[in-house]
């Protein structure tokens, strides 16, 4: 275990200069906002406690609405985090904040397991405005040994305290920060980490812990064609960060970047932002992912972004780039669906981006099952593993013949027994459907549009499944956001073996091998893309890699 003091008197230099410029920027800020409201003699003082079942204060995630505007910049004390891309801030437990008179709502939420908490409160002029919230539990995931992790944290990277602070307000039980954000230019890839602490994970109680030896590797251009941008890909549980004596916004590849990770850090967890992106065809097809994010950060509290930025398609009929409303979302799963028809094995994530999209940690996240005691190196097997559902939402497992996600049962063609799969959700929300899919095909789904929260909806999902070829099933709930549009948990697959042949679908293959030759011939027609031929080369060279594994696939297919 690391002490956070003691990590401070180590550092203390460096802690001293962050914390200098944070207190800076934050107490010019208070003032400002302190002297606009102070000057009003009819603004209120409202101190709120958040409490939990045993009457301690609990940290927790909070605003104050009074008609239709919404406060999240608290006068005391000074430890709260606002986040202003949310409109809501972080404490510690308790806050006081000033407001004009009028009708108030107080929010306060703490994650996925409890229940958020909407105080009204009328607010009369120049009055102080005292009131404890009670938050409850309505699911405890960790005493059933599941923990959660939002795998895209950028808030806090250069501040524990807060990350111990999002941790503990957004009950996200491992919280692993990048401390480096590489783009391929305007910056230098670091060798080492700043000191030997950031290579150990840093315990704040038995359920959470920090993590930040981890890097994000992200090459965006907004305005690139379908396919033109790399992507992104998130690096975990490093032993030393990855470095290139020669790189760029187009090369080395990212699947090249990850084997140099994986030489030097075998217990790496490689995750794709998106499977959309341009190069998350060649990672998965190397070997050079783990998991992929199906509940990301495009998807945010009440609206959607959609697509573009370089990713890729159409790449058939009914597909688009920008992918708008429910595009995004579709291409999503389908896309994950069809790399798992090729046989690549690849369990589910989930992240944030709090610190550059709209939303609390943990609004998209991962939870992964594990035995014993909770500790980082067993979250990152099990997230790799794929013993793990992503949600934005509902709690969501998924069981079959006794075994949960991750795992392969295997059969024979002359057996007649079925698989019997049960899908259990669990939800705070209302919900649409509760869905197996079975080699990328729903094969079974249970409306759920008219049951109601009573706190919970809970349902159950059984199924029977004889497969007559190797392949895969995992589960979905679905549900829709404030905007209208789908958003969803999904379970990482169980895998199906018949006859000990592998997982290949002909036509999900062919697909694929158009995305690679796609990303080939733009990086054969953009020569301005690389600073000489021999680094276009080597891109083309893991590119060809990529594809002959690909066509192995369509080999298997066509044989069995």
């Amino acid at each position: 275990m690391i002490d956070i003091d003691s990590l401070a008197s180590k550092n203390a230099s460096t802690l001293f200069a962050h914390l200098n410029t944070f207190f800076v920027v934050s107490i010019t800020h208070l003032l400002g906002f302190v002297g606009a409201y102070a000057a009003n003699p009819e603004n209120a003082h409202v101190s709120i406690r958040v409490l939990g079942d045993a009457g301690e204060l609990t940290p927790a995630r909070a605003w104050i609405n009074v008609d239709g505007k919404r406060f999240f910049e608290p006068t005391h004390p000074n430890t709260v985090t606002s986040y202003a891309k949310d409109r809501s801030f972080s404490c510690d437990g308790a806050f006081t904040m000033m407001v004009p008179p009028g009708l108030a709502t107080v929010h306060v939420e703490k994650g996925k397991e409890y229940l958020p908490v909407d105080l009204v409160l009328p607010i009369e002029s120049g009055t102080s405005v005292e009131h404890d919230v009670i938050l409850k539990r309505w699911i405890d995931m960790p005493s059933k040994g599941w923990f959660s992790a939002d795998l895209h944290i950028h808030l806090g990277h250069d501040d524990l305290r807060v990350l111990q602070q999002l941790a503990l307000a957004d009950d996200v039980h491992l919280m692993p920060s990048f401390t480096y954000w590489l783009r391929g230019e305007g910056e230098r890839w670091k060798p080492a980490w700043p000191d030997e602490s950031y290579q150990t994970p840093i315990t704040i109680d038995p359920y959470h812990i920090i993590s930040r030896n981890n890097l994000e590797i992200e090459r965006i251009q907004s305005k690139s064609v379908p396919g033109g941008s790399i992507g992104a890909t998130f690096l975990f549980n490093l032993n030393r960060p990855v470095s290139a004596a020669r790189y760029g916004a187009f090369f080395p590849t990212d699947a090249t970047l990850c084997r140099v990770t994986q030489s030097h850090s075998p217990n790496v967890v490689l995750d794709s932002d998106k499977p959309s992106w341009a190069e998350t065809v060649i990672g998965a097809a190397l070997g050079t992912l783990d998991t992929i994010q199906v509940c990301h950060n495009h998807y945010h509290r009440t609206s959607t972004l959609p697509g573009g930025w370089g990713m890729i398609g159409p790449l058939s009929s009914n597909e688009s780039n920008a992918a708008v409303g429910d595009g995004l979302f579709h291409r999503t799963n389908s896309l994950y669906y069809r790399l798992l028809n090729c046989g690549f094995q690849l369990g589910v994530s989930g992240g944030s981006a709090i610190g550059v999209m709209p939303v609390p940690a943990g609004f998209n996240r991962v939870y992964a099952k594990i035995d014993g005691e909770f500790t980082a190196g067993k979250m990152w097997d099990s997230i790799k593993a794929g013993r793990s559902f992503a949600t934005t939402g509902p709690i969501l497992t998924m069981q079959a013949d006794g075994q949960g996600m991750g795992a392969t049962i295997s059969r024979t063609t002359s057996e007649i027994q079925p698989i019997s799969i049960t899908a259990s959700v669990r939800s705070i929300d209302l919900l649409e459907a509760l869905q197996i899919v079975h080699n990328g095909r729903v094969v079974a789904s249970f409306d759920l549009r008219h049951q109601m929260p009573a706190p919970a909806i809970k349902q159950d999902l059984l199924h029977e499944l004889r497969p007559k070829q190797s392949g895969w099933f995992a589960a979905r709930a679905l549900y829709k956001a404030p905007d209208g549009l789908l958003r969803q948990a999904h379970t990482s697959p169980i895998y199906v073996s018949i006859d000990g042949k592998p997982t290949a679908f002909e036509n999900d293959a062919r697909y694929m091998l158009r995305w690679i030759d796609t990303l080939s011939v733009i990086a054969q027609l953009q020569l301005d893309r690389f600073p000489d031929l021999d680094s276009r080369e080597q891109v083309l060279k893991t590119y060809r890699e990529a594809r002959t594994k690909v066509e192995q696939v369509i080999m298997e297919a066509q044989r069995h």
